[in-house]
């Protein structure tokens, strides 16, 4: 039975993994044969795997048709955003307190890579990776690691909102290194309203650039 867990805890986390990094669309079809002979597991595994994301509302099985990726929920990311801004900006307050010199050296590292996926192989998940560890970071610091991991639980939604914008050819990538270098800049000084307010202004980000995705990818979208 424990053997059976590990098999599917595999097979849901490749497939949230594609879902999340857009290797599976919004509204893609999936098959429960098909990943079998890919991942060479049984069907037990992989009907679980399935089953607890169509309860996270991540897949979407049709009767007579077929099991399919879902498509973005608008509401469910917008949600997501206001409980990440809610608690960022109170850990952001946190971490300020504690950042040390090497801690500095970390997050104008991750700035960095961010700034070479950016200039050079533009690989949208490894930007989006990076983005991740750089506010990941301030929860680490500030001690609050496990609320990182229970906010990853509500951030599918809008984790595939942003893996989506890094796709658009209409938004830049820059603008999202500047802003955090912004944040950087502001915890460095130990101006913690200026960091607050900076990193609220960076999550409402979502709110602004919607339209422009909706446009562009507007059948991706429930």
């Amino acid at each position: 039975m424990a053997m059976i867990s590990t098999m599917k805890e595999q097979v849901y986390n490749t497939i949230l993994r594609r879902i999340i990094s857009l290797e599976y669309l919004p509204g893609q079809k999936i098959s429960e044969k098909d990943l079998g002979e890919e991942l060479q597991i049984g069907r037990t595994p992989i009907r679980e795997a399935i089953l607890q994301l169509r309860e996270e509302g991540l897949i979407t099985a049709i009767p007579q048709s077929g099991t399919y990726i879902s498509k973005i929920n608008l509401q469910k990311a917008k949600d997501a955003r206001f409980m990440r801004e809610s608690i960022e900006t109170r850990i952001i307050q946190e971490a300020i307190t504690k950042l040390t010199d090497y801690n500095f050296m970390i997050l104008r590292q991750i700035i960095e890579r961010q700034k070479l996926e950016a200039d050079t192989s533009h690989n949208d998940m490894r930007f989006f990776e990076q983005d991740e560890q750089f506010h990941h970071y301030f929860y680490t610091v500030a001690g609050r690691e496990q609320v990182w991991n229970w906010l990853q639980m509500v951030n599918m939604q809008l984790n595939r909102f942003r893996v989506l914008r890094l796709r658009s050819k209409s938004l830049s990538w820059d603008a999202l290194i500047d802003e955090h270098k912004q944040i950087l800049e502001a915890a460095r000084d130990k101006q913690t309203e200026k960091a607050v307010e900076l990193l609220s202004s960076h999550l409402h980000r979502m709110i602004d650039e919607e339209p422009t995705l909706k446009k562009d990818y507007g059948e991706y979208f429930e």
